[in-house]
């Protein structure tokens, strides 16, 4: 019973032990959301632009503050009065003294500067948060290419290991032949040859796998050595429901991030030069005191007291900063200017990015189309000259020629299948369009 409980616990943790995480092109694009730090870190930063407005905002609530004191006077201080024959010391200070005060400031006015920086950190939040959308195609796009990249070396080694596989099956028949003297002894070292040739390319393409799947966990935040297993989904490599070219160009116009972004900062930039202006004008606040006072020898807050309250409004005008005002709002200008030329300049490269995605994308399809025919002509012609190996019509020359053109075939279509995907995707993010390909 017990070499029955042990065997039980052995299976199962072997079990546990080969569990591998299974992935899909979904699965790796949650991943990269959730636990990519650039991504994280950009959602940070939207939080950051909303402390902003709070603290834009609490320039124009007002300004309350407390305060208190105590002294104690270990000597009061004294002075002296002669009258007549004597003289008199009269103390001036008691031995404890508390203080305490109540502050109040309301902007009134400050040139329109307070709420102009309020709306410009309202606009600061929105261009943070196109910035994460921003990072968020960008990290999605970059997580898909490393899937696809992954997927990639494992369709390379695949194709080596058919070839070798083959080849392997091919020196089998030609070691027989040499065995029955129906061939010569260069067709079998030339078979053996063609053979031990694929081993270093295996080896090769198994690296290759290892450390395109450990970037890829990396960037996903998976542990190095965790055990995962690809899984490559069927996609439609129809591009008959594309939109236009100039649907795309439109549509990444009005969608891209970074092309909001631009807007939003040409408008900061343009409030900016509003609240430089605003060193011009007057500011006025209304302000309020309140003190209270108490002194005594004893310890105690009920001797001698005072209390006083003012209220009133104080106004300041600028009358000469030595030009700092008007540098400030030249300088407000300039980068205003920068901005729209920035904005200028995003949206000419966002068409010419769409542009090349879409070009990319086309050529891909054709080369993908024209690789599907290769792979079927590469496959009849290793079936012909093997057919005609075997009846002693052709040669090892033909049968081993058909077998490479057959692995440099499968190579092709692999590497036509990465292109393409990695071409929609590029275009998914130049369009932000969610392309099912």
């Amino acid at each position: 019973m017990a070499i029955v409980i042990l065997l039980v616990l052995c299976v199962g943790l072997y079990q546990v032990a080969a569990a591998k995480t299974a992935l899909t092109i979904t699965d790796v694009r949650q991943r990269a959301l959730q636990f990519n730090r650039t991504y994280l870190t950009s959602k940070e930063e939207v939080s950051k632009a909303q402390s902003d407005i709070i603290k834009a905002r609490a320039g124009a609530l007002p300004n309350l503050s407390a305060g208190g004191a105590y002294s104690r006077n270990f000597i009061p201080p004294s002075f002296f009065m002669q009258t007549k024959d004597e003289t008199q010391e009269v103390k001036t200070g008691f031995k404890n003294s508390f203080g305490a005060s109540l502050s109040l400031r309301q902007p009134l006015w400050q040139g329109g500067k307070v709420f102009t920086a309020l709306s410009i950190a309202k606009l600061y939040k929105r261009y943070s948060e196109r910035q994460s959308e921003a990072t968020k195609a960008a990290v999605v796009q970059n997580a898909e290419v490393l899937f696809y990249s992954a997927i990639l070396q494992k369709s390379r080694l695949t194709v080596l290991e058919k070839a070798f596989e083959a080849t392997s099956h091919n020196a089998e028949i030609i070691e027989k032949l040499y065995s029955q003297g129906l061939v010569s002894e260069f067709e079998v070292l030339r078979a053996r040859v063609e053979k031990a040739n694929l081993q270093p390319a295996i080896l090769n393409a198994e690296s290759e796998v290892r450390l395109s799947e450990k970037r890829m966990k990396s960037f996903l935040g998976i542990e190095l050595n965790e055990p995962i297993v690809l899984i490559e989904e069927a996609g439609d490599t129809s591009l008959v429901d594309l939109p236009p070219l100039a649907v795309l160009i439109d549509t990444a116009l009005a969608k891209r991030p970074e092309m909001q972004q631009a807007d939003l900062l040409t408008d900061i930039s343009r409030k900016a030069i509003r609240i430089a202006k605003g060193g011009h004008y007057p500011s006025l606040d209304a302000v309020s005191n309140y003190s209270w006072q108490s002194s005594s020898d004893d310890f105690t807050l009920s001797g001698h007291t005072s209390e006083s309250w003012t209220a009133g409004i104080t106004l300041s005008i600028p009358i000469f900063s030595g030009g700092y005002t008007r540098g400030e709002v030249k300088q407000r200008h300039s980068e205003h200017n920068q901005a729209k030329l920035a904005a200028q300049q995003l949206r000419d490269d966002i068409k010419l990015e769409v542009e090349q995605a879409y070009d990319q994308l086309v050529q891909a399809k054709k080369a993908l189309d024209i690789q599907k025919e290769t792979i079927a002509q590469a496959e009849e012609g290793l079936r012909i000259a093997n057919l005609r190996y075997e009846t002693g019509v052709g040669t090892l020359l033909e049968v081993l020629s058909a077998q490479a053109a057959l692995t440099a075939a499968g190579n092709a279509r692999a590497e036509a299948i990465f292109f393409f995907r990695t071409a929609a995707s590029r275009l998914k993010k130049a369009t932000t369009i969610d392309f099912n390909l």
